[in-house]
């Protein structure tokens, strides 16, 4: 082979690779707003909901214990009890229930069960409660759990120790790390399916400031309450049709015309950066026809047109004449962001409830 045979298959490489780069290099993220589906579909005929708490089996009598680091013994706060953490829980589960309006009624019995169960005969007979207490659905906590320590935060420097190869890491700050592990259920009249939820999460806060933040520290307590709140919040978003922040991806461009079409599409204002996108998706130049290609797919998906946001997910994937590994698989995982989309507005279909005014 000759040096100018080769030279030329190497700058074919080189060429290859720039247009890669080119097109998927540039990808910016923004937050959207959304409307998301209940994790259980219930029947329009479904609107009194009995809430009971079931983990004092486990934990009622049990003080709060934390660990100063992860290498270090728990360490009981006796100002946090288990029993109060968990009624915060599930009071603001049945509050955030009660104040979107979803169902007619909500109540929270709390522990109101313990005085028909002990911890030697808890077996329930489902159907039988839904009669008793003369409600169309149930929702227990069953189990509460919060695994809390101070975690060590470190962040990269841009030093390299001259006896190693790695970069040195230097000590930013410290987090408080919560590790929640709940366990519900939920039972429906008229199904015979008992709904078992985990909801497990994984909190952070930022304790740069007061880095002894245990032992007799208010700070600490109501941090964990806030926590129990939290949680209770959102479990019960996740049993409503709700508005939740979610992050899409887009391609940017310096191109002038793609600059402005961008700051719309970061506004939110779709339809005037789609008057731009779509003309673009005929520029000469492919990088760009590609982006604006992607781009119009996201905007027709934010407009709630799912079929032509496929079509223009097509047309980006099938731009360049060579294969563009990088862009492909973004449109590839887009294209499954868009099937898994298009199944939770078919379950909002069956969700949405018409309450009136209220």
């Amino acid at each position: 082979m000759t040096k100018k045979r080769v030279s030329s298959i190497l700058l074919l490489l080189v060429i290859l690779s720039f247009t890669s780069c080119i097109t998927t290099s540039n990808m910016g993220s923004i937050e959207v707003e959304m409307m998301k589906p209940a994790i259980i579909t219930m029947s329009p005929d479904i609107d009194t909901i009995a809430v009971f708490k079931r983990d004092l089996y486990q934990s009622d009598k049990k003080t709060f214990k934390y660990f100063k680091s992860v290498y270090h013994d728990s360490i009981t706060d006796p100002a946090i009890q288990y029993r109060d953490l968990s009624n915060k829980c599930v009071d603001a589960m049945a509050h955030f229930l009660e104040k979107e309006g979803y169902f007619l009624k909500v109540i929270n019995y709390r522990d109101s069960m313990n005085v028909l169960f002990t911890v030697s005969n808890s077996q329930i007979y489902y159907p039988e409660l839904l009669t008793k207490f003369k409600v169309d659905a149930c929702i227990f906590l069953d189990y509460f759990y919060l695994d809390d320590y101070l975690k060590n935060h470190y962040s990269h420097s841009d030093v390299y120790n001259e006896t190693s190869s790695f970069p040195e890491f230097k000590k930013s700050t410290q987090l408080e790390h919560v590790d929640a592990n709940l366990l519900w259920t939920i039972i429906i009249k008229g199904d015979s399916v008992r709904y078992t939820c985990k909801q497990p999460d994984d909190l952070y806060y930022g304790n740069s400031v007061n880095p002894e933040f245990f032992g007799d520290s208010l700070k600490h307590k109501l941090l964990i309450e806030n926590t129990s709140v939290y949680l209770g919040n959102s479990f019960g978003k996740k049993l409503l049709p709700s508005m939740l922040n979610v992050f899409r991806t887009y391609y940017q461009s310096h191109n002038v015309k793609m600059l402005q079409a961008e700051q719309y599409l970061v506004n939110g204002d779709w339809m005037k950066a789609a008057e731009i996108y779509k003309v673009q998706t005929n520029n000469k130049n492919r990088n760009i026809a590609a982006k604006a290609k992607y781009n119009m797919g996201l905007i027709c998906e934010m407009e709630g047109n799912i079929d032509a946001a496929f079509d223009w997910l097509v047309k980006s994937y099938s731009a360049y004449n060579i294969q563009n590994p990088d862009h492909e698989l973004n449109c590839k995982q887009y294209v499954d962001l868009l099937a898994t989309r298009r199944k939770e507005l078919e379950r909002l279909k069956n969700q949405i409830r018409d309450n009136g005014e209220n």
